[in-house]
């Protein structure tokens, strides 16, 4: 019955997972290997949506002749891209209306907990989906692409979760080689692997905006499970891994995961996941890794900072720890169940750069904590502002480095604890719209910024980095990596091409520099 399928990849970007190119997540590859499980000649044709937007008519040919058109969206966490632009709701009503006669299904967190639209808005609800889509698919999608090719449309169920990793783990590995047709394929992509799915918080209900709490009980995969398919994706090219699709990366395997809310970290499991893939994939040039819940710091600083230097031991510099720290305000902290209060915050920082801030071989430290400033939550008043300021630059005074810090309004989920709350949020950012525009400026020009100059000091080298775009009479580069580095350089370089640079000038956000 099914013999050609479309995958258009919308991007997604959440708490646990990001596949805004460079990026590529787990949904294109759960999808593929799941149909090539069930029927091995299925013909599936990927398409990023930036490329539908530069070819639509051969887009909208190809879709038209296949079975199944799957779109994958979730831009749930606010943010800004280099790399792409996430599939807008707008955009997806004019595709669907377009291909009105083929069967059109939506994957991702947009499918479970609304259309994200941006920063300091209220998702479009599912409910109002079902308008434009055929099917939603809020379970995980191979059990349901699986069921579907196999059996057929009565034994899908979109609503179905995995209980254990054994259909996940088979799709993984047959749908690594999907990575080969995104655009990215062969310089820069990213491949984001997922080690467990679900927040250990889970048991206190998580922060009042994350979608990863909702999943229940954290379900783990074995290290040799993960290590296998990066053994898979390695033969098929793939050289740049971020071990980024969890919530607390020190969490994995960890004692009393589903028990307790800061489960302790397992070393053994982490030296055995991380010298796994440094055996399997022998010449990768990025191992990076992503979330870090601090609280887990706090609870067990002990085994959190052997951990830390596991990874620490076998991934590559340059990498960022992204700390939850969504407020430096005591009762945002409280109010939104948030992990660490303030000066507890203090001390995770000085932990990581106590362990990471050293360099390596690409000219950047190894590991340094990011900050994600999160505005419009239950609680913030005109102060938090300043709280949240005034601790950022005692963070810098107290000579501490943070890679990033992400200051943005936060997105209103469907099925989250904040939903409850949506009006207080949209009068809290309409109330603050103003303060919040010149605190984000003041910290980009006194903090950003110096905090970049020390990281990436003028005349230094960074390498390895690929020349991405061009922006007016500069050539747009960055490493691979978790949180990169914008370098802008002077001149029209050959894109896609790898170099080394040195540093000229930083601004807050980005560095001018010269190849070397």
């Amino acid at each position: 019955m099914y013999s050609k399928i479309i995958i258009v990849d919308g991007y997604n970007d959440e708490p646990a997972g990001l596949g805004v190119p460079p990026y590529i997540d787990v949904y294109p590859r759960l999808i593929a290997g799941a149909v090539w499980m069930a029927k091995k000649d299925v013909n599936i044709i990927y398409w990023t949506i930036d490329e539908v937007r530069n070819n639509i008519e051969s887009f909208i040919d190809q879709a038209r002749k296949s079975d199944l058109a799957v779109f994958i969206a979730g831009p749930e966490v606010p943010g800004k891209y280099i790399g792409g632009k996430p599939l807008s709701y707008r955009e997806a009503e004019k595709l669907a209306f377009l291909l009105k006669d083929t069967f059109k299904i939506l994957v991702g967190p947009a499918a479970r907990y609304g259309f994200g639209i941006g920063g300091g808005s209220v998702a479009v609800e599912r409910k109002i989906l079902y308008r434009i889509f055929d099917e939603l698919v809020y379970g995980d999608p191979e059990i349901y692409f699986y069921n579907l090719i196999k059996y057929g449309a009565e034994k899908a169920e979109p609503w179905k979760l995995r209980e254990n990793y054994e259909l996940a783990n088979k799709a993984f590995i047959l749908g690594a080689k999907i990575i080969k047709q995104h655009p990215n394929y062969g310089w820069n992509l990213i491949v984001e692997i997922e080690t467990f799915r679900g927040c250990p918080r889970w048991v206190v209900g998580g922060c009042s905006f994350c979608t990863e709490p909702r999943y229940g009980r954290p379900l783990m995969r074995n290290p040799e499970n993960i290590v296998k398919e990066i053994e898979q994706l390695y033969r098929f090219g793939a050289r740049h891994f971020r071990i980024g699709r969890q919530p607390d990366i020190l969490a994995y395997m960890g004692k009393g995961v589903g028990e307790k809310e800061y489960p302790e970290p397992n070393i053994e499991a982490l030296e055995k996941l991380f010298h796994g893939i440094r055996n399997v994939a022998p010449g990768l040039r990025v191992l990076h890794i992503d979330n870090v819940n601090p609280g887990t710091i706090i609870h067990n600083p002990e085994k959190s900072i052997k951990a830390l230097k596991t990874i620490v031991k076998y991934h590559t510099p340059g990498d960022v720890a992204a700390l939850g720290i969504e407020s430096f305000d005591e009762k945002v902290v409280r109010m939104n169940n948030l992990k660490v209060y303030p000066e507890e915050a203090l001390v995770v920082i000085k932990i990581i750069n106590e362990i990471g801030r050293h360099r390596g071989w690409n000219g950047l430290p190894h590991l340094l904590p990011g900050v994600n400033l999160l505005y419009g939550l239950p609680g913030e008043t005109k102060n938090t502002f300043r709280i949240n300021y005034e601790y950022l630059k005692k963070i810098y005074e107290e000579g501490l480095l943070i890679r990033r810090i992400n200051i943005r309004k936060v997105s209103v989920l469907e099925n989250t604890p904040l939903w409850m709350h949506k009006k207080t949020v949209e009068q809290l950012l309409r109330k603050h719209k103003r303060i919040y525009n010149i605190y984000r400026i003041k910290i980009m020009n006194e903090i950003d910024r110096a905090m970049l100059q020390k990281i990436a000091p003028i005349n230094s080298i960074l390498r390895y980095l690929y020349t991405e775009k061009q922006v007016g009479e500069y050539t747009i580069a960055r490493q691979p990596a978790s949180y990169p580095i914008i370098v802008k350089i002077p001149g029209k370089l050959p894109l896609r091409k790898i170099i080394d640079v040195r540093v000229k000038k930083v601004a807050a956000k980005s560095i001018i520099a010269t190849p070397t």
